[in-house]
């Protein structure tokens, strides 16, 4: 394998900024939060920001993997609202990178937490789940 922080280092970040639309909302989960940003969706940019922080820099035919994420909501943001999101690496160890989130919008901090992402191997990645895709079409239901 190869040593992350030769490619990765502490500090380095992104951010993603965007109008909170229908689809970011709470409407998904309940009705009567149809106008305000949903946890999921602040994730989820969280998340996109994080790739874009880890594996433009990685070397062909690896990627990084999610596998943990702390988040807290601390404040609301309306439909139509400015989000940003930004990521921050604050640690690397072996093949892990932990990236530290801040969420805002026009008011100030929405939120904040720890995202976790490993570096592994894309095709043995595919290969670890088509076996277990396998498994599941060869499995006889009862």
């Amino acid at each position: 394998m190869f040593d992350l922080r030769e490619i990765l280092s502490v500090g380095q970040n992104a951010m993603i900024r965007q109008v909170v639309q229908k689809s970011d909302t709470a409407s998904n989960y309940t009705k009567e939060l149809n106008e305000l940003l949903a946890t999921p969706a602040c994730v989820g940019m969280a998340i996109k920001a994080s790739v874009e922080t880890i594996d433009q820099y990685l070397p062909e035919g690896f990627i990084s993997i999610g596998y943990s994420t702390e988040f807290t909501h601390t404040a609301t943001t309306s439909l139509g609202m400015t989000i940003t999101i930004k990521v921050t690496i604050i640690e690397i160890e072996d093949h892990e990178v932990v990236l530290q989130i801040k969420a805002w919008d026009e008011q100030g901090e929405v939120g904040h937490g720890i995202h976790k992402r490993i570096v592994v191997n894309q095709e043995a990645l595919l290969k670890k789940a088509r076996q277990r895709t396998r498994f599941l079409t060869n499995r006889k239901l009862v």
